[in-house]
């Protein structure tokens, strides 16, 4: 009777436990099931809001290519068209900039500096297809090819006074500043990179993505500008921060070319007419691309991995005690 008593509550027991991990193992498949329809709904979701941004962007690439003058860049633009689709997001961030600067006392010729976190990717695309219309002079690069910039240069950059001589170079590991001329290029051009000047020739696709808070670059730029003064006039800045309409995501990058178009089609409502200079790192996207170094130092010029640049006292007429004392403070 006791043994029957045991093995019964033993029974109980058991099927008690096998109830409870059935139970939790249905919760764990709801959860999986859950989990991997909110995932195919997300991708539903970001291919339908793709599609909607190209529908909306078409007529305005189609607005570009009636007016792009040049044939080679027109077929471009057809033969990419769906790279485009960010184009109506970026000409809505771009124009609310360009009617303010329009009330100020610019001339009709102006410099537009352009600053965001960047870097480089493949594929390969020729360089004047980021100035498709005639209203973009020219689109200006400062560093050379796979490199890091810093507030110093979006400083120097902003306000003209950067100038090749007063370029530094230094390994960018580990918040490392320190300045070794062995991270100097060979045979670094005594100018910057106008992609005017390059043409047809092939670059990397430069992309852009909104700047972040939590990296002080813009909070350091501004700091820059009250103890050394800000741009004059005829200078535009405009930091490519998130708008808070939800129309770009933190994370999201942007090819350089499609800043550039949507620049264009803006500027065609205006009475400015622009040379653009882009602010941004020209770093791999990723350290295992393979790029084809030869290529860019034809064209420009071409960093070794890891190799950063900023600027010395000279762009802010320092000393040479000051500069060493702000690069380590």
């Amino acid at each position: 009777m006791n043994n029957s008593k045991t093995e019964g509550s033993q029974t109980q027991k058991e099927t008690a436990e096998a109830r409870t991990a059935l139970k939790k193992l249905k919760e764990e498949m709801e959860g999986f099931v859950t989990l991997h329809q909110m995932f195919f709904f997300t991708l539903l979701m970001e291919h339908t809001e793709k599609r909607l941004m190209m529908a909306l962007s078409q007529p305005l690439l189609e607005a570009a290519v009636t007016k792009c003058p040049d044939q080679t860049t027109r077929q471009w633009l057809r033969e990419n068209s769906e790279s485009f689709f960010q184009l109506v997001n970026m000409f809505t961030f771009l124009k609310k900039h360009i009617d303010e600067e329009e009330k100020k006392n610019h001339s009709d010729d102006v410099d537009i500096i352009f600053v965001a976190h960047g870097s480089i990717r493949l594929p390969m695309i020729p360089a004047n297809c980021l100035m498709p219309l005639s209203n973009i002079r020219d689109v200006v690069l400062y560093s050379p090819w796979n490199c890091v910039t810093d507030a110093i240069v979006t400083y120097g950059v902003a306000t003209g006074k950067i100038k090749p001589e007063h370029r530094i170079f230094y390994l960018s590991k580990n918040n490392s500043k320190i300045p070794d001329e062995k991270r100097r290029p060979a045979n670094l051009p005594n100018q910057w990179n106008s992609l005017k000047k390059a043409g047809g020739q092939k670059i990397p696709t430069l992309t852009v993505s909104p700047l972040h808070p939590e990296v002080a670059v813009w909070e350091r730029y501004e700091s820059l500008t009250k103890k050394h003064g800000p741009p004059g006039r005829n200078r535009i800045v405009i930091p490519f921060f998130l708008p808070g309409q939800g129309i770009f995501s933190s994370s999201e990058t942007v090819p350089v070319y499609v800043v550039t178009l949507a620049l264009s089609l803006v500027l065609l409502s205006s009475r400015f007419k622009a040379t653009v200079h882009l602010d941004t790192c020209l770093s791999k996207m990723s350290g295992e691309m393979n790029l084809d170094e030869n290529h860019l130092k034809q064209q420009y010029s071409c960093a070794a991995d890891d190799t950063g640049m900023t600027l010395s006292d000279d762009v802010f007429g320092e000393t040479l005690m000051g500069f060493f004392k702000r690069l380590f403070s």
